[in-house]
């Protein structure tokens, strides 16, 4: 079994929800997200039996919950060998040194290891864990579920899921940069064919403002700035011009904008070219994970400029 593979079973034992689907009928939702070492390995362990990573060679001994079990010993109280062994405590501590989990769980437990606890951190992991990075396949095909998304997208974005899952962090963000670059591109152009439709005013100032910029970065913030002036557009009546654009905006969320300005710095300043930075896995993955509402989001945009980018409003 592979350092992926465990790991991706770690999230799914913590993060089922379904008694059926564990050995002896206990969930960690059951209990709050906290228990012990023993808890977390037992549910592991089924799981890989049930993909068929490991095979069955004993019973999974039950073990109450919060009890710190018996000595793991293969073929006698585990189907995990030596291997497995050691990969689930070493997977488990760099959850834990990513606050994923920290030692100790309030209640009737204790202070330390064995016994732990999912944290804040932790539960959101959890509960997106059907679209994390580790799991290439369905983050694809969340990505592939967004309308009109195009193949470039497509491409930019698993290129960088590859390079997240063999611990490639900074190649992941350079992809996955490269991927808002891209998308950051066709919002500008798509901006100008719909002003030069509906506002002609704007259009003209947006021509302007892009004018000698050659720095994709610098495109952005204009087209971010007459975005800004599009949506407070009103009509003849006082109304908001522009409704269904302006619900798009709270989807935009801080840590979703700050994906594409994260890249910039990085790129721009480091991961581009010869030096010491250095991206953690936390930091990406944080960013990956929160990729899918961007690239969602602005594809929205993209969605209805196309679609108001004629003077019937056709596409």
């Amino acid at each position: 079994m592979t350092s992926l593979e465990m790991r991706n079973l770690i999230f799914e034992a913590l993060a089922e929800n379904d008694p059926k689907n564990t050995p002896d009928g206990h969930t960690f939702d059951n209990y709050g997200y906290k228990g012990c070492v023993s808890n977390l390995r037992s549910i592991v362990e089924f799981i890989a039996i049930k993909y068929g990573l490991i095979e069955k060679v004993v019973e999974i001994p039950k073990i109450a919950w919060g009890a710190q079990g018996d000595n793991p010993w293969f073929k006698k109280n585990t189907n995990f060998d030596e291997d497995n062994l050691n990969l689930f405590n070493e997977e488990l501590y760099i959850l834990i040194n990513h606050n994923v989990l920290s030692p100790g769980a309030i209640g009737n437990y204790g202070d330390n290891l064995p016994y732990f606890h999912v944290t804040k951190y932790g539960l959101n992991c959890l509960e997106n864990r059907d679209v994390l990075p580790y799991d290439s396949i369905g983050y694809m095909e969340k990505i592939s579920a967004i309308s009109n998304i195009d193949d470039w997208e497509k491409f930019y974005i698993e290129q960088s899921l590859k390079c997240f899952n063999a611990d490639a962090f900074e190649a992941a963000m350079l992809m996955i940069g490269l991927a808002g670059e891209y998308l950051a591109n066709k919002l500008i152009e798509n901006m100008a064919t719909f002003l030069k439709t509906r506002e002609v005013s704007l259009y003209s100032i947006y021509q302007d403002a892009l004018q000698n910029k050659r720095a994709i970065s610098q495109k952005y913030l204009e087209y971010e700035e007459i975005l800004g002036k599009v949506l407070n557009i009103k009509d003849d009546s006082n109304h908001y011009k522009y409704p269904e654009l302006r619900e798009f905006s709270p989807l935009l969320d801080g840590a979703a904008k700050a994906i594409y300005a994260t890249y910039l710095r990085l790129t721009r300043n480091g991961l581009a070219h010869p030096s010491n930075l250095k991206m953690d896995r936390v930091e990406c993955f944080t960013i990956m994970t929160c990729y899918i509402k961007y690239c969602e989001t602005q594809y929205k945009y993209l969605s209805y400029f196309t679609a108001h980018s004629s003077v019937d409003g056709t596409s």
